[in-house]
């Protein structure tokens, strides 16, 4: 079992719902590195130009999210906030890169329990 086994990332339209990217459910694969200067890089392979064309679109709407779901422990949520100019695309590799400054980091059965 690899780590992702126990994660996924999820970009959606924050307007609409729309779900654009689910590592669960799609044929993707992610990283998502934290540099030091702060922030967090989301680099996501698979994409394809359709797609990112739609995500380059409402770029400025959009809710990227990492689920930790580690087995017997409660979940971990963290809410990345993606600004303008925040997302690229690469078409030779399909590669989506999301860079995020700000991030929310949050338990729900510290809320909901």
């Amino acid at each position: 079992m690899t780590t992702q086994d126990h994660e996924r990332i999820l970009v959606k339209h924050a307007v609409t719902g729309r779900m654009f990217v689910n590592s669960g459910a799609d044929d993707v694969i992610y990283e998502l590195e934290r540099p030091e200067g702060g922030g967090v890089v989301l680099t996501v392979r698979g994409i394809s130009p359709w797609l990112a064309e739609e995500i380059l679109g409402v770029q400025r709407e959009l809710n990227v999210f990492h689920f930790e779901e580690p087995p017997g422990l409660p979940p971990v949520k963290h809410w990345f906030y993606v600004g303008e100019n925040d997302v690229s695309y690469d078409e030779a590799s399909s590669v989506l890169t999301i860079r995020a400054g700000s991030e929310i980091t949050y338990k729900p059965d510290e809320y909901w329990a």
